[in-house]
């Protein structure tokens, strides 16, 4: 076999490690008893500790090296040097990085999600004090392994985003905070619109009900994934089989909206080239590019005012109650801005400066400006000054997201940067699809599927973000698309 065929096979092998640990995983976050936690801790373990001695094997590294010369890499097609280039980058971040460092990674991953669950339940910090410092002592360790070039939180940043550094994201970050608290002072001296879900009650049943049809309607294929119950909304992705999951509250009607988000993230997964699958470029181009799809269908698509005109009928034959709402008051009451203790249900404008919270807090825990005991006084802090508002309950405030149990630092930016990678697709899409809008009226998203599927998701990682971006708007990413999209839209709804 060639250096290349061997490289792929050993790919392949990686990639069923990984759908093992992914069903692991999402198994551990729906249907696990709890008292399983200790064995599902060791198994995840095992597997990662297998993945790792293949990754960095010493039959990789040959393969890599000799691949990496010239006299290969010239007879390499694109995806070929594509995949080299990946899997080159997955062994130079990984094969520095002891195997007990990564099962000493998965176990305390493992137990801090569970730690956490109780700890949200309960509302007490103290009860995560301990699971948070662990997590982040063992990936300011695990940065050591991996390098950085300025400071520790790079190498956490360039696992979800390559390239990405907290300089790049300060530098996205710092006018973005500017510009979009300049929004909220603006609609803040508006009068909000009356929000004619308060008060009344919505069977989770049913909402599961709706949610399943949206599902399928968006284009989300069920004979290839699921979708289940968790406490905090999450998609795994197997290539075959992909899993998405919601959380459903009775005040409210925000399962939809996570839905929408959640099929979008699960979407990407199922249009990624199956000829692709167990090759290193079979998986999705990046975390920002994977929420750019999710926030894309959860906000670009699902809050607009085309989406009420299919989306009223579903949940009026539902819910006949909400019989003297129309579509237009349907489409000021999801789209009311009003700064929230949690990020999953923030508006638009606020949502990124949720994000900016978390950044600025896991760049301090990296720093060693801050401990983790001091986590949840300096969310305090940041939450009232990024957004007006001071949680006295921490499951409102820094035990509401799963990320730091599992020891997931650096992925939220992901989250900010794919709205604005979002707002730059999105802008490309609607010259390339006229109707599009028109489409979403009638219930009509298949020209939009097809579109992100032959544009982005099937490619896999085969390019980089960057140059994803310039091949599908021309330009790199800049905040103006999304600054733009949300003065536009929100200046007509609270008319200033």
């Amino acid at each position: 076999m060639s250096y290349y065929d061997d490289m792929i096979q050993m790919s392949g092998e990686l990639r069923n490690i990984e759908r093992s640990l992914s069903l692991l995983a999402w198994d551990e976050r729906t249907y696990m008893p709890e008292g399983a936690l200790r064995g599902r801790a060791e198994m995840k373990g095992i597997l990662s500790k297998m993945h790792q001695k293949i990754l960095t094997s010493s039959k990789m590294e040959k393969c890599i090296n000799e691949l990496n010369k010239s006299k290969f890499l010239d007879k390499l097609d694109t995806v070929q040097r594509a995949a080299v280039r990946e899997m080159t980058r997955n062994f130079e971040r990984n094969h520095n990085i002891p195997d007990e460092l990564i099962e000493r990674i998965v176990k305390a991953a493992s137990e801090g999600q569970a730690v956490w669950t109780k700890a949200r339940k309960a509302s007490d910090f103290s009860m995560f004090i301990d699971a948070l410092e662990t997590n982040v002592e063992l990936r300011k360790e695990a940065a050591e392994y991996i390098g950085y070039e300025n400071e520790p939180y790079d190498a956490l940043l360039d696992d979800y985003e390559p390239g990405l550094t907290a300089v790049r994201v300060n530098s996205i970050f710092k006018p973005m905070k500017k510009k979009l608290a300049v929004l909220v002072d603006d609609i803040s001296s508006k009068e909000q619109p009356d929000d004619p879900f308060n008060g009344k009650t919505f069977d989770i049943e049913v909402q599961k009900r709706i949610c399943s049809r949206i599902a399928e309607d968006i284009g989300f294929d069920f004979n290839h994934g699921r979708l289940d119950d968790s406490v905090h909304p999450f998609t795994v992705g197997m290539d075959y089989d992909v899993r998405i999951t919601n959380r459903y509250n009775e005040s409210d009607l925000s399962s939809i909206f996570s839905l929408l988000h959640e099929s979008g993230h699960g979407m990407y997964e199922q249009s990624i080239d199956q000829n692709l699958f167990g090759t290193p470029v079979g998986k999705a181009l990046s975390m920002s590019y994977h929420e750019s799809q999710s926030r894309m269908w959860e906000n670009f698509v699902g809050r607009s005012r085309n989406f009420m005109d299919y989306l009223y009928p579903l949940i009026i034959d539902e819910f006949p109650k909400l019989g003297e709402m129309d579509p237009d008051v349907l489409y000021r009451t999801v789209n009311r801005v009003q700064p929230s203790y949690i990020r999953v249900e923030a508006d638009e404008i606020t949502y990124n400066l949720h994000i900016a919270l978390r950044f600025d807090i896991e760049l301090a825990l990296f720093r060693d400006e801050i401990t983790p005991a001091e986590t949840e006084a300096v969310w305090q802090d940041k939450m009232e000054e990024y957004l007006g508002l001071r949680p006295d309950d921490p499951a409102q405030g820094v035990l509401q997201d799963i990320h730091w149990s599992s020891g997931a630092f650096g992925y939220f930016p992901s989250y900010a940067l794919g709205n604005l990678y979002a707002a730059q697709i999105f802008d490309s899409i609607l010259t390339d699809i006229p109707s599009l809008y028109e489409d979403i009226s009638k219930g009509k998203f298949s020209k939009l599927g097809t579109w992100l599927k032959e544009n982005i998701h099937q490619h896999g990682k085969i390019h980089l973000p960057e140059e994803m971006t310039k091949k599908l708007t021309g330009e790199t990413l800049d905040f103006k698309y999304y600054h733009e999209y949300v003065k536009d839209k929100y200046s007509d709804i609270y008319q200033f």
